[in-house]
This record gives structure tokens, sequence and C-alpha cells, in this order.
């Protein structure tokens, strides 16, 4: 196998795993449970600055058909991975 090939593999397993563990093995958490993962993500930080991170509500319809949302849940995985990428050093609103 030569250089290129087994770059090429290696390549190819990094976004398989990374694929996988950013979506189908994705932990979604609570802000309050953030701080538990990246401990500079406190609660507090997240009020005010957690629109930069990746985020979503869960939303739902009632029997009533009102609307109603949830606090927000972080992907953590997506999150680890843009710390260890450095992606994190360049969050813009």
């Amino acid at each position: 196998m030569d250089k290129l090939l087994r770059a090429e593999l290696v390549a190819t397993v990094e976004r398989t795993v990374k694929k996988a563990m950013e979506c189908y093995q994705e932990r979604w958490i609570t802000a309050d449970e953030m701080q538990q993962f990246v401990s500079v993500f406190t609660k507090r930080w997240l009020q005010d600055h957690g629109h930069l991170l990746p985020r979503t509500p869960v939303e739902w319809t009632d029997e009533k058909g009102e609307r109603h949302t949830s606090s927000y849940l972080y992907p953590l995985h997506r999150i680890q991975a843009m710390i260890e990428d450095g992606r994190i050093k360049d969050l813009r609103g």
C-alpha cells in the first residue's frame, strides 16, 4: 500500500468515525449539564453567548394545537469536535 492510498484510507476512516459520533452517537445535553463536560461553558456563559454554539430547542404541538418550546439542547460531540479542530476559536454572532 503506497503512502497516498494509506492517507486516503485514514482520512476516510476519520470522516466516518466523526460522522458516526456527531450524528448517530450524538449526545444532546442541557445548559446545566454542559459545564460537566466543557468547564468554560458555564450556565451564565451559555445564557450570554450560547447562540454562538450549535443548539436546538425541542418544539411540539399539544392536543389543543398550541406550540411549545423547551430550553436549548447542545450537541456535545459536535462541540467537542469544534474544540479539537480549533473552530471554537472563531465563534461569531
